[in-house]
């Protein structure tokens, strides 16, 4: 039987009569990202953070639109995909990092946590989610972290041959060391952030220029093109040539 505490703040959460006003509440905290969806994945509130970084000035620009009418196809995709097994499993997502496109053309990191939303009869109604980023900007009286300053490096010279090594030193780290926080950080180790920098690029190219995809492997750091292909199909999931086809084709 659930004790008084849990009654009383299910009794209290049932009488808010708009949800939209905790949403609210995090826009006073300019560095995370609140929404609401329902199960058809069509946005239903957002918080003013959001709002701004998907690029619009108010939230009724972006409230019952879909990731698909928001984002890229693939990115768009990936989300829903991600939606809908919090939907039909029940269970949260916490603190996944995902790497992702920004405005300005750079691989962007956050942490996404998710979790189902339910009606008071228990029926899943959608999904509440939240993101900050996971590097936050350095002030200057705060040094900048050796990670982040290995994810600059990357990010600077990825056409390059680059030994992980090189950045290891640039962040005044060992290997070892460099690796071991790379991955608490990411999830990832350095070799494979390298990659996806790579890969991200390459994407960039592929929709935004008609470049042969040999080409496009040279200038985003690669051997070759089947370099570039194998590479691509591990992260994407698809080959360079499926994806320019089938992002072209939802242009």
């Amino acid at each position: 039987m659930p004790n008084i505490t849990q009654t009383l703040r299910t009794h209290f959460l049932s009488s808010i009569g708009d949800a939209s006003q905790i949403v609210r509440l995090f826009d006073f905290l300019p560095n995370v990202f609140v929404y609401l969806k329902d199960t058809q994945g069509r946005f239903t509130a957002m918080n003013a953070s959001l709002v701004r970084l998907r690029g619009a000035k108010h939230e009724g620009e972006l409230l019952g639109k879909t990731d698909l009418e928001i984002h890229p196809v693939f990115w768009g995709r990936k989300y829903q995909l991600e939606d809908r097994k919090v939907i039909e499993s029940g269970k949260e997502i916490q603190n996944q990092v995902w790497l992702v496109p920004s405005q300005h053309g750079r691989l962007a990191s956050f942490v996404s946590s998710k979790v189902p939303l339910r009606s008071r009869e228990g029926t899943i109604i959608g999904i509440a989610g939240v993101m900050y980023p996971l590097v936050q900007e350095p002030t200057e009286s705060v040094a900048p972290d050796p990670v982040q300053l290995a994810t600059e490096f990357i990010n600077r010279h990825f056409p390059e041959p680059i030994e992980i090594q090189q950045v290891a030193q640039h962040a005044s780290l060992s290997t070892s060391q460099l690796n071991r926080r790379f991955r608490s950080t990411y999830q990832m180790s350095p070799s494979q952030y390298l990659q996806r920098v790579r890969v991200h690029h390459a994407s960039q190219a592929l929709l935004d220029t008609d470049k042969q995809i040999g080409t496009i492997a040279l200038d985003t750091g690669f051997y070759d093109q089947a370099h570039l292909t194998r590479l691509f199909r591990r992260w994407m999931g698809l080959t360079p040539l499926a994806f320019r086809k089938d992002s072209r084709q939802h242009l």
